[in-house]
């Protein structure tokens, strides 16, 4: 299924649960839909303005255009981008990003 999904250019959301579960919160095609997709979450988890920082997986201006995009809709007063490791790479696999913020 993941092998089907990278064909199709499939990429999804996560969110970990209190119990430290990841679970899926939605899908899409493309940087856009994806970015506008974690503009939604982060409105619908609470976040207004503070800080976040942003982990990648060998995609670094995915995440720079990201946090640009963030910079502009939101209050950010400090925005980190870094180079996942260890076992966050693990779970954001090759590609992706985890993105932790204060509400």
């Amino acid at each position: 299924v993941a092998k089907a999904a990278g064909v199709l250019g499939l990429k999804a959301l996560g969110k970990a649960s209190d119990r430290g579960d990841i679970f899926p919160v939605a899908k899409f095609r493309g940087e856009d839909k994806a970015i506008k997709t974690i503009e939604e979450n982060l409105v619908r988890e609470g976040f207004s303005s503070g800080r976040i920082k942003i982990a990648h997986v060998l995609n670094e201006s995915f995440a720079k255009k990201l946090a640009a995009r963030l910079k502009e809709k939101f209050d950010i007063a400090d925005c980190e981008i870094y180079p996942s490791r260890g076992l966050c790479s693990f779970y954001a696999e090759k590609g992706g990003i985890l993105i932790g913020f204060e509400r």
